[in-house]
């Protein structure tokens, strides 16, 4: 079976070069053939016109007087003229057969309608009809025995034999008709002398086919195999591969493509592979976010505590602290906001939850703490980066959390007593704006009473999207922490108001870290 496209296209090319020729050659002999038969019929008639007077001539004179040896001789000279008559019979009027060739002895069958007829007549071979030949002027008229018009002689049609009459307008009983044999073995030596040379112009046409076939099938599978080699190369990792494109064909083309293939593949590549890299620092970047958020939240006599943090990316910009100071009775913790987020954000977000742990051994007081840690980030980070946040200070000796806010959303107080829920906004200025924000940040300070619950979160929750027109906003969340509130536990609570926010977003995508801290006074 062949499997190659050189060996289609060179089988294609030949079996249509041999199928043309053959063609060819088929109506050639037929058209040669057609015009032989019509040359053989008419020189034959035309033969016979001119000879019969002739013949009987010689018959009368030489054969009936028994020069027969004469009459043999006088033939021979007749028929070297016309190679085509093989054979003569001479009958008078009645049908009687007066002289006949001896190789024909049993050809002709007595027919005495045509024998008396006054016109010649031949019969074909083939269809093996009669047809008489009457001469009008210069036309010939093909007829019947009762001289109704038929199809002349065809030149697809072999004439067997020709009987000519010959009358003596003086001498009634002086009639004679010569019967005339046609032989065409002069066409078939043609014939076979045609075939062989078309067989051997046929042979060398196959050759020169053969090979114009391989070179042509070469000249298309050759581009085809460089574009295999190459893509091979490609497979193996070589993406620098480059096809030379030395013709304008539609393989020309098709290297084209390759090459600009190739071309994008090395970029998608490249893309790829940097993108892996990013991948592997955003892995990174995550694990090291994940590190400097606290894993267990800590225990704290009289406080019951739940937290968590949902990035809007793999990297996010939102991060929290729980720092208990055992010495103090104290809990120091806090939320903060980066803008933005991805590596950048969460990068910042890692500096400050770095920076807390090592500022408050320095700084007792909170309010303190956030200037030095604004002087800091505006030190070290970028102009258009800034952290909003809120820190609070519990102390277990007076039951107080004192908190200060740097342009971060209200934090949310509820008070058992009254059932109410209260937003506090001391003000200040997101760190990482100015140098000095000492002019502007401030402090307060509430009571925790026993069921009291103070929240900290970030804009994730009031700026949640339900859709392109509608978020979460205050007044739900206000509503949810008065719903929830009522829970036992603080992780009750806090589970209750994330699954109000997810409910509430459906399956709309998150636009932003939500991060939730709650803090529940339990005695």
């Amino acid at each position: 079976m062949l499997r190659s496209v050189k060996s289609q296209i060179i089988l294609a090319l030949s079996a249509i070069i041999i199928a043309v020729m053959g063609a060819t050659a088929y109506l050639l002999i037929d058209q040669k053939t057609r015009e032989i038969n019509q040359d053989i019929f008419q020189k034959a008639i035309s033969f016979a016109e001119l000879t019969h007077e002739r013949i009987i001539s010689s018959f009368e004179s030489n054969y009936q007087e028994g020069a027969t040896v004469n009459f043999e001789r006088e033939l021979a000279q007749i028929y070297s003229l016309n190679r085509d008559i093989e054979g003569l019979s001479i009958y008078n009027y009645s049908g009687e057969a007066l002289y006949q060739s001896e190789a024909l002895e049993s050809a002709f069958k007595p027919n005495l309608e045509r024998i008396q007829a006054v016109f010649p007549s031949v019969r074909t071979a083939d269809e093996n009809r009669i047809v008489y030949l009457e001469q009008i002027d210069s036309r010939l008229r093909y007829t019947d025995f009762n001289g109704q018009e038929v199809n002349e002689v065809q030149d697809t049609e072999q004439v067997q034999n020709i009987v000519y009459p010959f009358r003596d307008p003086n001498d009634i009983t002086r009639g004679f008709s010569l019967v005339y044999e046609v032989s065409y073995n002069s066409l078939d030596q043609l014939i076979q002398q045609m075939i062989m040379r078309i067989s051997a112009i046929a042979v060398v046409g196959i050759i020169i086919s053969l090979l114009v076939a391989f070179l042509l099938a070469n000249g298309i599978t050759a581009p085809i195999k460089t574009l295999s080699r190459g893509a091979e190369k490609i497979g193996k990792g070589d993406l620098k591969t480059r096809i030379p494109i030395k013709s304008k064909s539609e393989v020309g083309l098709l290297a084209k493509t390759f090459n600009e293939m190739a071309v994008e593949l090395e970029k998608t590549t490249e893309v790829r592979i940097e993108n892996e890299k990013n991948a592997k620092e955003f892995e990174l970047a995550v694990e090291i976010q994940q590190d400097l958020l606290p894993t267990d939240l800590p225990e704290i006599q009289g406080l019951d505590i739940a937290a968590s943090l949902m990035a809007a990316s793999q990297v996010g910009g939102d991060c929290y602290d729980f720092i208990p100071l055992k010495d103090q009775k104290k809990l120091l913790f806090y939320i903060a906001d980066v803008t933005g987020h991805g590596v950048g954000a969460g990068l910042v977000s890692a500096i400050n939850n770095a920076l807390i742990p090592a500022l408050i051994e320095h700084y007792g007081n909170i309010q303190d703490l956030v200037i030095e840690l604004n002087r800091l980030l505006k030190l070290k980070t970028g102009s258009s980066i800034f952290v909003t946040m809120v820190m609070a200070m519990w102390d277990e000796v007076t039951n107080t959390i004192q908190f200060t806010q740097a342009g971060h959303n209200p934090v949310v107080h509820y008070h058992a007593a009254s059932q109410k829920a209260n937003t506090l906004s001391p003000g200040g200025v997101a760190l990482g704006m100015v140098g000095d924000i000492s002019e502007v940040i401030k402090s307060e300070q509430v009571k925790m009473e026993k069921g009291d619950v103070f929240i900290l979160y970030t804009d994730g929750i009031p700026e949640a999207w339900k859709n392109d027109k509608e978020n979460y906003g205050m007044e739900r969340f206000l509503a949810s922490i008065e719903k929830n509130v009522q829970l036992e536990s603080a992780q009750a609570i806090h589970n209750g108001l994330i699954k109000d926010v997810k409910m509430y977003m459906g399956d709309h995508p998150q636009a932003d870290d939500i991060t939730l801290l709650v803090v529940k006074r339990t005695a």
